[in-house]
């Protein structure tokens, strides 16, 4: 199988304007094989040698080839609740978010991983994580549901199903004076149960082993597109225990670990008060930040020491500017980490809380936000840094370096074609600063991935789009969240307001 994608620009930093002009690109099998000018690579030629048999030309005029966008970190459960929610910080977020989501069947994991990848797909994004949650006890269908929509999307996917053993937060409150366990949120973290070690003990082992053989039907699935990640939740809710038992059981298959990372004010205040010291000091003092982690938000990662702990260790923050401006968690301080080599990955995070699926809105937030960190313009996030965290610091956080991100031969052929003839991209003027302050995803035409078409003309070529659409809208109506706030619901999402206001408090006084 070969693919010739021909008088295509590509997208090439040391060419004027950062385009290289009436080129060709040779795909064969899953990969590049060759990038050259169009009268050197020539269509008739190829369709001459035995070495291109089936060869399906593309005609590039009028397009430009970018590396495949990779959204680091998100939550596709979250699609259903998409724009449902405003004016609420993480913490009250989530007991509103376990109040309302309902009891998902494996369909519903199907389709919402579905209407991601669909939503991904024609904004150019080709790869993903996926850090599926579920609000009940996982079960092995509720995975093989959302790999499968990802394996029939023609997308590629890591899924690192999330899970934790112990909620420090709700240990927090407790002392301070908050009863937090009785919500949907508390409950399903533990609640007030009496035997909670062994509880958690039980759980985490019956996770693992869920995991375990899960990982072995669908890691490296289809060639290595899809991945099987682990999730534990985040480091906050995690024991020492069940950190090491991921890494190991990761290890074993070569394997990510995508983990929640210091969000809140309120989450980097009660590491501190349990642990007495820092996420990042906690994980590295357990020999655990290493570049098979990755750690979605970072934001309240402001020491030096802990910077430098980053960088050193190789582990990748995913940087989330719309969720954090929308739950109002703060600005990760991304120009300290690229200074320090840092490789930083993107992500939109869930559709209910940033609240679209569209990686051009996060590049241009990621782009813009940061200015007002730093009066020196010099030191403000260029076009270019930015779009390379979409790609290059996806492929990282996928442990894909070097074979994702770029478009050279022998790199794996996840490519996304643009129409420069769309009203957003005509002229051309520099190419990074029109796709990170320009593009919206609109011009996206085609879309390649592990060296197939999955969009062709703006259409998915392996899913019935509008069926699953409309399977979607109907399923959605029997969710909690579509009714009215239950009067419990609206007492627990009081309570957890009222913590959270308290430890804002706390934390404003050191």
């Amino acid at each position: 199988m070969a693919l010739l994608i021909e008088h295509v620009d590509v997208l090439n930093p040391d060419s004027p304007r950062s385009v290289a002009s009436n080129c060709s690109i040779l795909i064969t099998g899953n990969r590049i094989a060759r990038i050259a000018s169009a009268d050197e690579l020539n269509c008739a030629e190829l369709l001459a040698s035995p070495l291109t048999e089936n060869l399906e030309v593309l005609n590039g005029r009028g397009l430009f080839a970018i590396p495949g966008l990779i959204n680091a970190h998100t939550h596709s459960p979250e699609n259903y609740m998409r724009g449902a929610t405003e004016r609420l910080p993480l913490e009250p977020w989530l007991v509103w978010l376990y109040g309302t989501c309902g009891e998902f069947t494996p369909r519903d994991h199907y389709l919402c991983a579905a209407m991601s990848a669909i939503e991904m797909l024609l904004s150019g994004v080709t790869s993903t994580i996926d850090h599926l949650w579920h609000g009940g006890a996982w079960q092995r269908d509720f995975l093989d549901a959302a790999m499968q929509a990802y394996a029939d999307s023609g997308i590629r996917a890591a899924v690192a199903p999330m899970f934790d053993d112990h909620d420090y937060v709700l240990d927090v409150a407790d002392e301070l004076g908050y009863d937090l366990r009785g919500s949907a949120y508390g409950l399903s973290h533990g609640g007030y149960r009496p035997d909670r070690e062994a509880y958690r003990r039980g759980v985490l082992r019956d996770n693992l082993a869920l995991f375990e053989d899960w990982m072995r039907s669908w890691h490296q699935y289809d060639s290595g597109r899809l991945q099987t990640f682990l999730g534990p939740a985040a480091g906050h809710l995690v024991t020492e225990e069940c950190l090491h038992l991921s890494f190991e059981l990761a290890r074993k298959f070569g394997a990510g670990v995508h983990m929640h990372c210091v969000e809140t004010r309120v989450q980097e205040y009660c590491i501190r008060r349990v642990h007495g010291k820092t996420l990042v000091q906690w994980l590295h003092d357990e020999g655990l930040l290493a570049p098979e982690l990755s750690l979605p938000h970072s934001v309240w990662v402001r020491s030096a020491e802990d910077l430098d702990r980053l960088a050193q260790s190789g582990a990748v923050p995913v940087h989330n500017p719309a969720a954090n401006l929308k739950l109002g968690s703060g600005l990760m301080p991304l120009r300290a980490m690229l200074e320090r080599g840092v490789r930083v990955a993107l992500g939109v995070d869930g559709a209910c809380s940033s609240d679209n699926q569209n990686l051009f809105d996060a590049l241009k937030l990621a782009a813009l936000i940061h200015n007002l960190s730093d009066i020196d313009p010099s030191r403000w996030i260029s076009a270019r840094e930015v779009f390379e965290m979409a790609t290059i610091g996806g492929a990282a956080a996928l442990l894909m370096r070097e074979q994702l991100g770029v478009l050279r031969p022998g790199a794996l052929a996840d490519i996304t074609l643009l129409d420069t003839r769309s009203a957003l991209l005509a002229p051309m003027n520099d190419a990074y600063g029109m796709l990170v302050h320009v593009e919206t995803g609109q011009s996206v035409r085609h879309v390649i991935v592990n060296g197939r078409i999955v969009v062709r003309d703006r259409c998915i070529v392996n899913l019935d789009a509008q069926a699953l659409v409309e399977e979607f809208f109907a399923r959605a109506d029997r969710l909690p969240f579509r009714r009215p706030l239950d009067a419990k619901t609206q007492r627990d999402v009081a309570d957890a307001q009222a913590f959270w206001w308290d430890v804002m408090r706390r934390w404003q006084m050191g």
